[in-house]
């Protein structure tokens, strides 16, 4: 019988197997998997997301989610584990309004993995008390500055994830966004008006490299996902998030996206021309997978999927891009 370690184990061996640890995932596995044991709660294998950088020295991050079913009342982490968070844990198990789940985040490639981030998903399930999930995760005023920065949210912006990162001091507060169909059509048609939305939520480090990129995603057939950081004075960063999400696209099409043809391709070759991302891109459908495996209770099913491609612009200036790998697994019942 296989527990979460070794569920995990068989995920990042199968999606990193046949040389893709050195070209893709670098040497980052030990301290991602210590990070993975300090996440466990309850008895839910959760979702994970490799975070890989696709410039740059091979390395990756980690983040590790859990829904609110795996979180009920009473569910507790592992002697050690849960990063300090287990007050927001009780709380959130307790808490009757949405939210989706909560997830940690860890910056495996720098080396941290003491003081993860921790976000909440809210997407389609808003929270009514965010405050108090940042009072809870954060303390100080994060609530206030995440409550301000929503209010000036444009029309058609949904928020998907909030949180706080303590190992940013200077940028803690996170905040992720996807934008609708019909606005996202707007901004292909007119760049201008995603240049004034984002005036419109405290963003002020518009550039031509941010509209070259965001024009890459906003014209392409993938869903547009903006990021913020929300400084200690409440105004906006410099750096930006602008991804391009796969998630419309049924689970068994996504390899084929990024097969020569593919729409996801077409995408990462304009990223790779930019020279925002290496020939290391091509391996995300090596990376990829659906595999049933023989378990206890069952066939336990593995999959490994690619779910967006991250631009970041700083300050004006493009950063590398990222590609993140969501994979998990499932018990399916005996035949």
């Amino acid at each position: 019988m296989l527990d979460r370690l070794d569920i995990y184990d068989a995920l990042y061996l199968l999606s990193a197997g046949d040389g893709r640890d050195d070209a893709l995932f670098g040497d980052c596995q030990p301290l991602a998997r210590e990070a993975f044991s300090r996440s466990l709660i309850g008895e839910e294998f959760p979702t994970i997301w490799f975070e890989v950088p696709l410039s740059g020295a091979p390395r990756f991050d980690l983040h590790v989610a859990f829904s609110r079913t795996a979180l009920a009342p009473g569910t507790e982490f592992a002697p050690g584990a849960g990063g300090g968070y287990d007050g927001l844990f009780r709380w959130y198990a307790e808490e009757e309004s949405g939210g989706v789940g909560l997830a940690f985040a860890y910056d495996v490639s720098e080396g941290r993995i003491d003081a993860p981030a921790v976000h909440v998903n809210v997407n389609n399930a808003p929270l009514s008390s965010m405050g108090r999930f940042f009072e809870l995760a954060a303390g100080g005023d994060a609530a206030e500055r995440y409550r301000a920065f929503e209010a000036r949210l444009p029309q058609g912006w949904r928020v998907w994830y909030a949180g706080f990162h303590p190992g940013r001091q200077s940028t803690p507060v996170r905040v992720d966004c996807f934008v609708d169909g019909h606005l996202q059509a707007a901004y292909a048609d007119a760049p201008s008006l995603l240049e004034v939305h984002l005036r419109d939520c405290g963003f002020m480090a518009a550039s031509d490299a941010l509209s070259d990129l965001a024009g890459l995603v906003t014209c392409s057939p993938f869903v547009l996902e903006l990021q913020f950081d929300v400084l200690p004075d409440g105004s906006v960063g410099p750096t930006i998030g602008v991804s391009a999400g796969f998630s419309s696209a049924p689970r068994s099409k996504l390899k084929s996206l990024f097969a020569d043809g593919g729409a996801a391709a077409g995408l990462m070759e304009q990223i790779e021309r930019r020279g925002l991302a290496d020939a290391r891109w091509r391996l995300i459908p090596e990376a990829s997978f659906a595999k049933l495996i023989e378990n206890g209770d069952g066939p336990l099913a593995l999959y490994c999927t690619p779910t967006f491609v991250k631009l970041r612009v700083r300050a004006g200036e493009p950063l590398d891009a990222k590609a993140y790998l969501q994979a998990g697994s499932r018990t399916l019942e005996a035949r």
